[in-house]
């Protein structure tokens, strides 16, 4: 008997990225992780064609430009669809948890929570130099520092923004790679979420808007140009997660689609249009702060129910096609 080689992979059934030996869920999309039942086996005589074709699966399974995940959804047969939102939001913190295994990677952490503990300790005294509104400023130390509960709330959700932005910027660093990579694939993403041509392409470009806004408000309760820094943030990441197609945005999109459209996989464009808005309303946000302006609330609103609007339209006027 001739010997074999028996290769065990993992992959996302939904987008064909591949996956950590680990992980339950694809960052991507927000498919469940589907582990292979096949073992290929590679005879040690097989001629080079062959092996040089099967050395080259994964590489087209993980060619998401050419062929989008939605459409090889469409083609590959039955597939796993993306899992609920807050399954999502579940696995993604376990996950994140895994960072406590290796304490060196919660030092940007710590670093930036005693620079809050003392520009905290400098403002209850008083002592308020521009050097101390600066940093406080570019750390978004006052998030959540007034206000009511619901304030203390959106705050510590714009400090996780902001130091997962630093984590994001500093570690890769230490492993010598580029801290922001993927801006400039994702400010193309970006402008090519904005190009709509018909009514179902603006309900999630104005949902994401909206959204944004709404979520800006939360973490900047006051609105101020103080704090508008996490909305800086958000706006880079958001970048981020268009020009890499993955990230937790992404995968939250993902999900948050399947949850309500109650379990349909949903459309690769759609979602790049959902964030493309929530891009654009973090910046819209950041400049009415800029402005004194405090509309983020109500515009927010305003534009959700126009989203929601053109969504029923679409759907009528889709109805209206199949009669």
């Amino acid at each position: 008997m001739k010997e074999g080689v028996s290769i065990m992979g993992k992959f996302c059934a939904s987008c064909g990225t591949a996956l950590n030996e680990d992980a339950k869920f694809c960052a991507k999309c927000g498919s469940k992780a589907f582990q292979s039942n096949e073992s290929l086996q590679i005879n040690t005589e097989t001629p080079p064609e062959t092996v040089k074709s099967e050395q080259e699966i994964p590489k087209t399974m993980n060619n998401t430009k050419n062929n989008p995940p939605i459409a090889r959804a469409s083609n590959d047969g039955p597939q796993n669809n993306p899992i609920g939102m807050g399954k999502f939001i579940t696995e993604y913190i376990n996950q994140s948890l895994t960072v406590l295994k290796n304490p060196k990677q919660m030092l940007p952490t710590v670093v930036l929570g005693l620079v809050w503990l003392v520009l905290a300790l400098l403002g209850s005294l008083g002592i308020n130099p521009l050097p101390v509104r600066i940093l406080s400023f570019l750390t978004f130390a006052q998030g959540g520092m007034f206000g009511g509960v619901l304030s203390a709330a959106g705050g510590i959700l714009g400090k996780v923004v902001v130091a997962a932005f630093l984590n994001a910027a500093i570690m890769p660093l230490f492993q010598k790679k580029a801290p922001f990579s993927g801006i400039g694939g994702g400010i193309k993403g970006f402008f090519g979420g904005l190009a709509v041509k018909s009514i179902t392409a603006v309900a999630p470009l104005l949902g994401g808007v909206g959204a944004s806004l709404l979520l800006y408000t939360f973490m900047n309760s006051t609105q101020s140009l103080q704090n508008s820094m996490v909305g800086i943030i958000a706006f880079v990441m958001l970048l981020q997660n268009l020009g890499r197609q993955g990230g937790f945005l992404w995968g939250l999109a993902f999900s948050a689609a399947n949850s309500f459209s109650k379990g349909r996989t949903p459309s690769y464009i759609g979602v790049t249009r959902c964030i493309s808005g929530m891009t654009l309303g973090f910046a819209l946000g950041m400049t009415l702060s800029a402005m004194g302006l405090r509309w983020c609330a109500w515009l927010g609103i305003v534009l959700l129910i126009a989203a929601l609007i053109f969504v029923i339209v679409s759907k009528n006027k889709k109805e209206v096609a199949a009669a």
